[in-house]
């Protein structure tokens, strides 16, 4: 299983997700857990479109190398390669 690093942040009834290393792919929720969620939908639909296209799965930072913004928090994406 691969771990994706992302940035949660937000505020009540409003969180997002982003992955420093997919520019453009993010997601988002009502809770914490629902934009965790969301973004683990995300990262498959992106997994599935990037085999389409035939490209490679971008690389996962190791955690000690994500620059986090303040205000921002680092969570990890699990993600199951098919």
């Amino acid at each position: 299983m691969i771990r994706y690093p992302a940035l949660l942040d937000g505020e009540e009834g409003a969180y997002g997700v982003v992955f420093p290393d997919i520019l453009g792919v993010g997601a988002m929720g009502y809770t914490v857990d629902d934009a965790l969620e969301n973004a683990k939908e995300v990262l498959r639909d992106y997994a599935i479109e990037t085999e389409k296209d035939g490209i490679d799965l971008a690389t996962p930072t190791p955690s000690e190398f994500v620059d986090v913004p303040p205000g921002n928090r680092l969570v990890f994406t699990p993600f199951k390669p098919t």
